[in-house]
């Protein structure tokens, strides 16, 4: 007589806080007993050699969005197709709200667009573009829904201001959300980039110039006070510089709830690879810019030391071709991004686990349970534990894989990890009790994910 649905069994589990060898049996859709010599499944994993750990969660995307002048490339299927194949089962996405839009209007369009396509678990942090009356009065009926994180920026067109921000923090906070906030200073950014393209200084190789480490330390700085006014709870998305990281170091330090993202592609890449043609540099414009090695390392001992919260991919896949129409001859005109929701897990358990520079656990906590926390998902996702979803990722510590465009499974044609050779790697991805990814092939429906609805913040 059948127990369970399915038996995850020999493999060493690890969570953020512990790692021990026992089965994990799961029944429609959740784990439902974790122990030894579990047996009597429809289906059963022999995870032997294999680390087992909560699905991960990826909480900065722009999948099909319209961004700089272009589209991004995948839509909800292959974005969440090649999610599952990095060893992701929930991605938050970041729609931006679009001119004399509602928040909710994007929020419906977003469903709309993944309902039939994604085949992981999703849900949505809208992007603030507008700060009008109406959108203040629908935010704290919008987090009561399910939706408690959003997100500003300090650069570009729409760029929010002092007021704005502070206004924001407290609502969002008060009401058991929290905003996510991309901080660089934006007049010093636009002086500079002018002066350097006057100058003629406009190939790809200024773009880390024009946007230097203490103009996204002065905007951090900045934000972590204002949100201490107001005693509010903050994210600051995609940190890449150990200025910036000192300023949110000191006031988590005292106190302060400042919670900091940094990306894959600030833990691996430098700037030197802007010093290339413009057909090569142009996979790595992406904002902020890359920076030097004092900055990867002062990064990895921020995550080891809990200083860094979580890293996401921020993927943002568009077509090479577009980014050379728009931005070769002016590297500000360039559209900024990169894709990374298949290589972020990879990458990081390479760079960070297989190198001894972070735990076992707190690779877990960085790319699933603290993800979990920031997006109201946790306990019921980023964990293995009775009563939680279903949703795992198994690893084989010892598999190399060359990182190619060709072979990953995003619509983008290129990636900014081409050639890299991982020392370990997702072999089975398993999404609510269904394995949908295993040893290189996809079993999985397009609308097989749920839009899930999440809960108040919780500061941790």
């Amino acid at each position: 007589m059948k127990e369970f649905d399915l038996i995850v069994k020999n493999g060493l589990i690890a969570t953020e806080s512990d790692e021990y060898y026992a089965d994990i049996g799961i029944s429609d859709g959740k784990i439902v007993q974790i122990g030894t010599d579990l047996n009597n499944a429809a289906d059963v994993i022999d995870a032997a050699g294999m680390l087992v750990i909560p699905g991960g969660i990826d909480i900065h995307t722009h999948i099909d969005a319209p961004l700089h002048g272009t589209h991004t490339l995948d839509d909800w299927y292959q974005g969440t197709v090649s999610a599952a194949f990095g060893g992701v089962t929930c991605v938050v996405d970041y729609p931006m709200q679009e001119i004399g839009h509602s928040l909710r209007d994007i929020v419906n369009k977003w469903s709309d667009k993944a309902r039939d396509k994604a085949i992981i678990d999703y849900s949505f942090s809208p992007v603030i573009t507008e700060r009008t009356e109406d959108v203040y009065k629908e935010i704290p009926q919008l987090i009561k829904e399910g939706f408690p994180s959003f997100k500003i920026f300090m650069a570009y067109s729409y760029r929010a201001h002092d007021e704005e921000i502070i206004r924001l923090l407290d609502l969002i906070s008060s009401n058991g959300g929290i905003l996510g906030i991309h901080c660089e200073n934006d007049w010093a950014i636009g002086y500079l980039a002018s002066k350097l393209v006057k100058e003629g200084k406009v190939e790809t190789k200024y773009h880390p110039v024009s946007r230097p480490p203490v103009a996204e330390a002065d905007a951090t700085s900045r934000v972590i006070r204002l949100a201490e006014m107001v005693d509010a709870q903050v994210l600051i998305v995609h940190l890449s510089c150990e200025e910036a990281l000192q300023e949110a170091a000191k006031a988590r330090e005292k106190g302060s709830k400042v919670y900091v993202e940094t990306c894959t592609h600030f833990l691996k890449l430098d700037k030197e690879l802007y010093d290339q043609p413009v057909e090569e540099a142009a996979k790595y414009v992406i904002t902020p810019p890359l920076r030097e090695h004092k900055d990867r390392e002062a990064l990895w001992n921020g995550l080891k030391t809990g200083a860094i919260s979580i890293v996401s991919s921020d993927h943002c896949a568009y077509p090479m071709s577009e980014k050379l129409r728009l931005g070769k001859g002016d590297f500000t005109k360039m559209p900024h991004g990169a894709p990374g929701i298949e290589t972020r897990l990879p990458v990081v358990f390479s760079e960070g686990v297989s190198k001894g520079r972070i735990s076992l656990q707190r690779f877990v906590s960085a790319v699933s349970t603290n993800p979990a926390r920031l997006a109201g998902l946790y306990p019921r996702k980023g964990t293995l534990a009775v009563g939680s979803d279903a949703d795992i990722t198994i690893i084989d510590p010892n598999k190399k894989v060359r990182l190619a465009t060709e072979t990953m499974h995003s619509n983008c044609d290129f990636s900014p990890f081409e050639g890299y050779i991982t020392d370990g790697y997702p072999v089975i991805t398993i999404a609510g009790g269904r394995v949908i990814v295993k040893d290189g092939n996809l079993n999985a429906k397009p609308g097989a994910g749920k839009l899930v609805k999440r809960d108040l913040f919780k500061p941790f």
